[in-house]
């Protein structure tokens, strides 16, 4: 037996001669060459040519049957999967089976767009599909897919033009306290999270803020958002718009009331003496810190460490106020600092000796058992409570209820920079902010008061700029003090997206307060300008800066001549078309802390 491969016999196909033009081909199953085949088999026959799209000429956007209205520009992604949708008989290749009616559809190979006019109102795609025809033979084949551009207003802009209410729900979000850092902090993490894209309207309110929406299901989805981030408590109302009782159809407006705990990082919290807070966390206390506000409180024992939490359902069943807030802490100067072994996370138990910084050299001075043992050091200014010196009004102080070593005079909350309010124009790093209107119908961003000539995008997103002026004329600058306590809390940074400044959003600044306090300056590849301070800056404190890697960088659109000419015709610029554009900083952020607080 010969085993040498090289006479294997090939193998032999036959040839025969088509049955309609005669041309001699190999066999195949159906006896004709391919021209004729194509010729006389037609793979597209069963697919519609011609469609209708239903655009939007105010929002600009498509008609996604049923009742979906999605925005897309021409020739996008988008555009062609919504094209590709409404074609029929097409096989669906996400479906994955062949059964049924889909076996004898075509399969979609390439789609793409053939260019035409963009007033013509007619948009083209050229496909390509593949079929089965016979047996085992598979024909590709291209067509062109027509559709017709018919415009028409969209619910929403409906209700717009016929002066109808434009929303279907209000989530009613309030917080009893003395500023807005709660919602500033809450509207960053909005913008980061891109929950502001189901906004319809936002309207500023003494207590809080009002979030409209255009379907109920947003605003639910939006209140399990505002369930995760903040101890809170809820109200539902409905209201009775319209209703048809031939058709059996109503309009209703849904409100949903969400009051926030009013207890704020930092506060200073007296735990009642007759409920079970002292027993439920170990004794800790009474007088304790907030640590941390989320769906939980987390109290802090300055003079222990120990941390305990209490979750929002429980509180809200027995609420109970701040003994004092952040606004009424008082400025102490350190005389002396000796740390002890005992940590917990980031925190290091110490015995600090400190005096009012107006009263230095007096002899007036406490001895504090503080959690900030272990960063400070003699000379530095500090932050925190003297019960002397405030009117309290507590039920459980006014019985002595109390021992007196129990409470301290003094609460060290933590260590001030003074020199950080003279650097806040020199920072190198903005946030993003959303519009928000006013009771007057101007649009403002979060305290700050709106002008008419504001500019937005279509997102309702805006960049900080020059502050006009506060709601109220007496109230403080809660925005400055947030950019502060983002500057020396890594933590409560993780949840922010910081923007590099642009240089020719520094300019300005420097030209007005770095005049004789800049050495040099230089300005980086990407459009940053990085300031050398003066001999006279060196003296100054430590203060916490927010490093280049945690920053991102804003997107700029640049059209060239387009957009001068756009401008001038009064459309949107560049810088208004970026506005809405930002990255998205991932969630894990190696630059924050990774030290956790131990709750006992």
């Amino acid at each position: 037996m010969n085993l040498d491969n090289e006479h294997r016999q090939e193998s032999f196909i036959p040839k025969i001669h088509c049955c309609i033009c005669g041309l001699l081909i190999d066999s195949n199953p159906s006896n004709m060459c391919p021209n004729c085949l194509r010729a006389h088999v037609d793979i597209v026959d069963d697919i519609q040519k011609e469609y209708i799209l239903i655009y939007c000429p105010e929002c600009q956007r498509y008609l996604q049957p049923p009742n979906y209205w999605a925005r897309a520009d021409l020739e996008s992604r988008e555009l062609l999967t919504i094209c590709l949708k409404r074609i029929k008989g097409i096989r669906n290749t996400t479906g994955g089976g062949a059964n049924g009616s889909s076996a004898n559809k075509a399969r979609l190979v390439d789609a793409k767009f053939l260019w035409s006019e963009p007033h013509s109102k007619r948009i083209f795609v050229n496909l390509t599909v593949q079929k089965e025809v016979l047996s085992n033979i598979v024909i590709q084949q291209s067509c062109q897919i027509q559709y017709c551009v018919n415009w028409q207003q969209c619910p929403t802009c409906q209700k717009v033009a016929t002066g109808q209410p434009q929303w279907d729900a209000c989530v009613q979000l309030r917080q009893k306290v003395s500023h807005k850092k709660t919602f500033l902090y809450l509207e960053q993490v909005i913008l980061k999270k891109r929950l502001h894209e189901n906004f319809t309207r936002i309207e500023s309110q003494p207590d809080g803020l009002d979030f409209y929406f255009g379907h109920k299901s947003h605003a639910l989805n939006f209140i399990e958002f505002l369930h995760r981030m903040a101890p809170v408590t809820r109200r539902d109302a409905v209201q009775l718009v319209s209703h048809d009782s031939k058709n059996n159809t109503a309009v209703q407006h849904y409100t949903y009331s969400l009051d926030i705990a009013p207890l704020c990082r930092g506060d200073l919290v007296l735990l009642p003496y007759k409920d079970f807070y002292l027993k439920s966390m170990g004794g800790m206390g009474p007088l304790v810190l907030v640590h941390k506000v989320y769906s939980s409180i987390v109290f802090l024992d300055p003079k222990t460490l120990r941390a305990g939490e209490v979750t929002g359902s429980l509180y809200w069943k027995k609420p109970f106020p701040s003994l004092l807030t952040t606004r009424e802490m008082s400025e102490f100067y350190v005389l002396e600092c000796s740390p002890m072994t005992y940590t917990n996370g980031i925190y290091q138990l110490g015995l600090v000796t400190v005096c009012l910084s107006s009263e230095i050299g007096k002899g007036r001075e406490w001895v504090v058992q503080s959690h900030l043992g272990g960063i400070l050091n003699p000379g530095d200014l500090v932050k925190g409570y003297l019960l002397s010196s405030r009117n309290v009004s507590n039920e459980d102080l006014d019985e002595g209820r109390y021992r007196s070593e129990e409470l301290q005079d003094v609460i060290l909350v933590r260590k001030y920079f003074p020199s950080q309010r003279r650097h806040r124009n020199r920072r190198l790093w903005k946030l993003k902010k959303l519009d928000i209107v006013t009771s007057q119908g101007d649009r403002t961003t979060m305290g700050t008061a709106g002008h008419p000539g504001g500019s937005s995008n279509n997102h309702g997103v805006s960049s900080r700029g020059t502050r006009h002026g506060n709601l109220m004329d007496d109230a403080p600058d809660d925005e400055a003090e947030f950019e502060d306590e983002i500057e020396y809390d890594k933590e409560l940074r993780k949840d922010i997206n910081i923007y590099k400044k642009m240089e020719s959003e520094l300019e300005p600044t420097a030209r007005r307060h770095h005049s004789g306090n800049v050495a040099d300056t230089q300005h980086g590849e990407d459009g940053v300008c990085i300031t050398k301070e003066a001999d006279e800056d060196e003296g100054d404190d430590e203060i916490p800066q927010i490093s280049l890697e945690e920053m991102l960088d804003e997107l700029q659109i640049d059209e060239g001549d387009e957009s001068a000419a756009e401008a001038q015709d009064g459309g949107p610029s560049n810088e208004e078309l970026a506005e809405g554009l930002t990255n998205t900083l991932p969630d894990d952020n190696e630059g924050n802390c990774n030290k956790k607080l131990r709750i006992s």
